[in-house]
């Protein structure tokens, strides 16, 4: 579905990304890792168009769209959930949903939409009318979450979802971000919490000073006992 070479980010003289390329197929969890200041926040940020990339190509369903700008490549069906959440602060749940479905028009779908994901997540219903600022960490990413959702991506991109958070929000997000998969979503997850999400993902990067590590399946990475110590500081299977 989605295929990335050659990718560098520069900015200015330093190269935060160097030459990465990777790809998810149809229907795929697939988790990016690294410590903090690998560049896997500037990596999705250029895959998205957010920051311009020095070298590289990008493919979304056999369309070459290295040269689309954001709102071009969510009308074709990629979004991302930026890290730190970025809800519209002073706007009410309703109204960040509302935004989320700015590329459509199709008025009983997106109420459709909208009904789902207060039914996944009670606590944007509690507080649909209430604006963001007032909601916790937790709520928010739900919020955020759900905002990226109602553009009906194919692809949806998470920057480090679990930041910040208590451990049961995770998990709740998380067991989310499975029930999105069944729902026939692909997914590329970008997380530090290697531990929780290699349990579910499909297969795995690991970026570290700008340059990829590994790439295999998540339970090849599991395994891998020197990449899971020495990039992510955890001891492998």
């Amino acid at each position: 579905m989605f295929k990335a070479d050659g990718i560098t980010v520069s900015y200015g003289p330093i190269r935060a990304v160097r030459d990465v390329s990777l790809e998810v197929a149809e229907g795929e969890i697939v988790t990016l890792l690294g410590p903090n200041g690998a560049g896997k926040s500037s990596l999705i940020s250029a895959l998205i168009g957010l920051v311009p990339r020095a070298t590289g190509r990008v493919a979304f369903r056999g369309e070459d769209v290295t040269n689309l700008p954001t709102e071009a490549l969510v009308r074709r069906g990629m979004t991302v959930t930026p890290e730190g959440r970025r809800v519209f602060a002073d706007l009410s749940v309703a109204d960040n949903l509302r935004l989320g479905a700015a590329t459509r028009s199709d008025r009983d779908g997106i109420a459709e939409d909208t009904e789902k994901y207060l039914e996944m997540f009670p606590i944007l219903r509690q507080r649909y009318h209430s604006a963001a600022k007032y909601m916790s960490g937790g709520e928010q990413q739900m919020l955020a979450i759900s905002r990226s959702l109602m553009s009906r991506p194919k692809l949806l991109m998470l920057d480090e979802p679990s930041l910040g958070l208590a451990p049961r929000i995770v998990e709740q997000i998380f067991e989310f971000l499975v029930t999105l998969r069944k729902w026939g979503l692909t997914i590329l997850v970008v997380e530090q919490n290697a531990g929780d999400v290699l349990e579910f993902a499909d297969r795995a990067y690991v970026l570290a000073s700008g340059s990829m590590q590994f790439a295999g399946t998540a339970a090849a990475l599991r395994d891998s006992g020197d990449v899971m110590e020495m990039y992510l500081g955890l001891e492998g299977h």
